[in-house]
């Protein structure tokens, strides 16, 4: 081979070692930007399940807070309901003793025949 032959031939080779840097930039300048598409992607869901995720939150809260509030009322009307069972079954007593106290008292007096 000749020296303008190696010379030829080096070019050629310089020049499809240039076109296949440049093939390989594009293809990872292209690989970039899918790569950034894809994370502003990402970054728009993340902050939608954030803010999803906050709305479910505070709707779990609320919940939270009026089942918490129903359980007190809950507990507060159980404390009414044995009072008021207390007493009644108090009164009853009451009413039976005093019964039986009259129909003894009844029993005790004597009758007059008119």
């Amino acid at each position: 081979m000749s020296a303008q032959e190696l010379d030829d031939n080096s070019l050629i080779d310089t020049w499809a070692l240039v076109r296949n840097l440049f093939s390989r930039e594009e293809y990872h300048l292209q690989q970039i930007a899918r790569l950034e598409r894809s994370l502003a992607n990402a970054g728009h869901r993340n902050h939608q399940d954030r803010t999803a995720y906050n709305s479910l939150y505070q709707h779990y809260e609320s919940l939270y807070q009026a089942y918490t509030d129903l359980q007190a009322e809950h507990q507060r009307l159980k404390k009414e309901l044995a009072t008021l069972q207390h007493q009644y079954c108090h009164k009853q007593d009451q009413s039976s003793d005093v019964q039986s106290a009259q129909a003894g008292e009844l029993e005790q007096t004597p009758r007059t025949v008119h």
